[in-house]
């Protein structure tokens, strides 16, 4: 019988009492495994080479022989992108909203940019598609009710110049004119025009307060229909008032009897930065380019018109 391989050691020997070594084998890695190993080694060193990889003093970092790092990689994307969208952008800079709205593709491509500026910059107020926020007083942009138009040219006027509307307190203890009494007979003749008073005495003493002493009907109109619709003494109101349509039930605040009390009462203030960037107002500002986009994307968005 042939003599049997001596198993490998690693030399490192225990001897026991009875004699009986205990010996500590040696057991290399599959070749395989080592060469692979290797090849990490190899492959870091050349890493280390090519690419950004090692701190040094002074907040820098080795460049790499490549040159590469992800900051130049961004820019370089971000440059690759304005490239793919400026032949659209010329077209929407020199076309009209009008003629923009006949191009599917050009609007398509309008609507997605304007998302977009509208999710950085206005739906922190309007809401995310632009449900608005009772709460805080910013209107929905998704229905037919506004307060200065909802033509494209209408809303771009709107981003661009900004818009602050005021209305009055008229309760005496709020610097107002009239009595808690005389302010609850305003709130009755305000629900009665959307049909939500029930209290038809308190609308006759309202009805003229409204258009007497309290001089209402000069900013909402002689039937309450709001500075886009009505009229005072036959004559048409100021769009850019900005006051409300009290007969069509959609409510800014709110229209529960409580909460058009406290508006006439203590009056409301809203305000909507101008956004151009030759105007005053918030630290981010639009181009001429993404108020169009940001125009004809509000306008589709369902209140349009």
């Amino acid at each position: 019988m042939a003599d049997e391989k001596e198993v490998e050691t690693t030399g490192h020997q225990w001897d026991d009492e009875e004699g009986y070594p205990l010996k500590e084998y040696n057991n290399p890695l599959p070749k395989w495994w080592l060469y692979s190993y290797y090849a990490t080694i190899v492959y870091a060193v050349v890493y280390w080479v090519l690419y950004p990889a090692w701190p040094i003093p002074g907040g820098e970092f080795t460049k790499g022989v490549l040159g590469w790092s992800q900051y130049k990689q961004l820019d370089e994307e971000m440059a690759a992108g304005v490239a793919a969208r400026k032949p659209f952008n010329d077209k929407l800079a020199a076309l009209t909203t009008a003629e923009i709205t006949k191009d599917s593709q050009l609007l398509q491509y309008a609507v997605s940019a304007g998302k977009a500026i509208f999710g950085d910059n206005c739906a922190p107020c309007h809401g995310s598609g632009g449900v608005g926020s009772r709460a805080g007083g910013f209107p929905t942009l998704v229905d037919d009710d506004w307060l200065y138009g909802g033509t494209v040219e209408q809303i771009s006027e709107t981003i661009h110049g900004g818009r602050a509307g005021q209305m009055p307190a008229h309760l005496d203890s709020a610097n107002g004119s009239f009595t808690a009494a005389q302010v609850d007979d305003l709130a009755q003749y305000t629900l009665s025009l959307s049909g939500s008073s029930t209290d038809s005495a308190a609308v006759g003493r309202g009805d003229a307060l409204y258009h007497g002493d309290a001089g209402c009907n000069y900013c909402h109109g002689d039937s309450g229909k709001g500075a886009l619709l009505g009229s005072a003494g036959g004559e048409k109101l100021d769009a850019s008032i900005g006051a409300p349509n009290l007969t069509d039930g959609i409510w800014l605040y709110g229209g529960d009897a409580k909460t058009v009390r406290t508006s006439i009462a203590n009056g409301r203030n809203g305000k909507m930065p101008a956004w151009a960037t030759d105007t005053e107002g918030t630290n981010r500002k639009l181009d001429e380019l993404e108020i169009k986009q940001l125009s004809i994307y509000v306008h589709t968005l369902g209140g349009g018109k």
